[in-house]
């Protein structure tokens, strides 16, 4: 068991030798890149904020058109789910009204009127 230890404290000890050279690389890789990478953020910055703001405008202006829109469109999918619900029921309508018109013929008329 000691010896389990000591060797796989020695494969850590190497392992992080091996590992110190790619520190260091990485470090200098992040220090060269630093100021090429600061340009870039405050030019996408100051370009999201512009980017950003016209689109906050064509937001506040567009906004309303497509809530109409969209209002409408609900509408008629309400509208046409109704009439598919109720369309089973076209043939008992019918039904309905035919016995209505045939009450209606065979029914005697009212002296009263």
């Amino acid at each position: 068991m000691v010896v389990f230890i000591v060797l796989s404290a020695l494969a850590l000890a190497v392992a992080g030798a091996v590992a110190i050279p790619f520190i260091v690389i990485g470090a200098v890789l992040w220090l060269v890149t630093f100021p090429i990478r600061l340009l870039f953020k405050l030019i996408g910055g100051i370009l999201g904020m512009v980017f950003g703001l016209i689109g906050g405008l064509l937001g506040l202006i567009i906004g309303p058109i497509v809530m109409v829109v969209v209002v409408i469109a609900l509408i008629g999918a309400l509208l046409s789910a109704v009439l598919a619900l109720l369309a089973p029921l076209l043939p008992v309508a019918l039904l309905g009204l035919l016995v209505w018109a045939i009450y209606r013929v065979t029914k005697r008329p009212n002296p009263a009127f």
